[in-house]
């Protein structure tokens, strides 16, 4: 096939234009663009006790979502919680969870907490359940939650680990994952 200068001549004439249009772009660009914003990446909004309720359809408190600090930067679609605790009640159901930090993302639809995760759930007439992990991603409106990390339960001398975990509060179903262990003491009945 031989080229001639008539199917040349449209790509040289895009490769000038190309080099024209990157020419004018640094000519024309301004003396502060050249330098980077520092202010991105400083926080916008800074939250000392912050304290978040949601309610439910008909008014009643659904979860509270405490934490010592809420940090958010601008164009970051998150925001960094220092200690933060979320408490469920629902009926006579409480349920409390803790962590060293926390990241709220997507509007507060999931929250993730990280460091020294720990759970305490209680139920009218049984004892009280206990939960531990290094991480626990929840959707707080679903009540649900997952960890990949190993974690450990406890309930009335019952003590069950395992390599990860899904949870669903509002059926009350925990499913461990990968290597699970158990130790569950036999309570005799005494006549």
């Amino acid at each position: 096939m031989r080229l001639s200068v008539q199917h040349i001549f449209p790509l040289i004439a895009l490769g000038v234009l190309a080099g024209g249009s990157v020419w004018l772009e640094r000519v024309t660009r301004s003396p502060d663009d050249a330098r980077p914003d520092t202010r991105s990446a400083d926080p916008d909004v800074i939250v000392e006790q912050m304290a978040v309720t949601r309610f439910d359809i008909n008014g009643v408190p659904h979860y509270t979502l405490d934490a010592r600090t809420m940090t958010h930067r601008p164009g970051e679609a998150s925001s960094r919680l220092d200690a933060p605790v979320m408490n469920y009640t629902r009926d006579d159901m409480r349920l409390r969870l803790a962590a060293d930090t926390g990241v709220a993302l997507d509007d507060g639809e999931r929250v993730d907490l990280a460091g020294t995760v720990r759970g305490e759930r209680e139920l009218p007439g049984l004892p009280v359940t206990t939960f531990a992990s290094e991480s626990l991603t929840l959707w707080p409106r679903i009540e649900s939650a997952k960890t990949t990390d190993p974690v450990h339960l406890t309930q009335d001398g019952a003590d069950v680990r395992g390599s990860g975990m899904t949870a669903d509060n509002i059926f009350g179903l925990i499913t461990l994952s990968g290597r699970v262990a158990a130790h569950m003491p036999i309570k005799r009945k005494t006549p």
